[in-house]
């Protein structure tokens, strides 16, 4: 793998942060292949496609109007990469949840995600798998069960 490559794959990891942190949805979404997938905690099944990350990336913009992202890490292995995000921001819209959508709360939400990628031809993202803790994101949402 070219050290143009890899460095390829982590500027699509900036520029996604970026993008988020500019609430573009539409930026992000532009950031995968026409038919990438994702799977994704929030999701029984994976999204497919631009469309339905940036309605995915626009709803969490709504559930936290003042989302942050922060970029920890990432690491490259040929066309595959991981990225370590911290997202930040209050609960203020509804929230999509694989167990439900969740009215707002006021609380401010701070979470680790992970993202596996692998990249196409074009540097685009064709597959990710996203991974987070649900059960820690309910529990800063005050469910009993799940607090830490």
């Amino acid at each position: 793998m070219s050290t143009s490559s890899a460095d390829q794959h982590r500027d699509v990891f900036h520029r996604w942060v970026a993008s988020f942190n500019a609430h573009d949805a539409v930026g992000v979404a532009a950031l995968y292949g026409q038919d990438a997938w994702v799977v994704h905690p929030a999701h029984r099944q994976p999204l497919r496609g631009r469309k339905p990350v940036q309605d995915d990336t626009r709803a969490y913009m709504v559930a936290l109007p003042n989302v942050s992202a922060e970029l920890n890490r990432v690491v490259v292995d040929q066309d595959c990469a991981a990225a370590q995000v911290t997202v930040r921001g209050v609960h203020a819209g509804l929230l999509v949840l694989a167990t439900g959508t969740r009215p707002p709360t006021g609380r401010p939400l701070e979470f680790t995600v992970a993202l596996f990628c692998r990249f196409g031809p074009e540097g685009e993202i064709v597959e990710e798998h996203r991974y987070y803790d649900v059960d820690d994101i309910r529990g800063q949402l005050g469910d009993a069960e799940h607090r830490r």
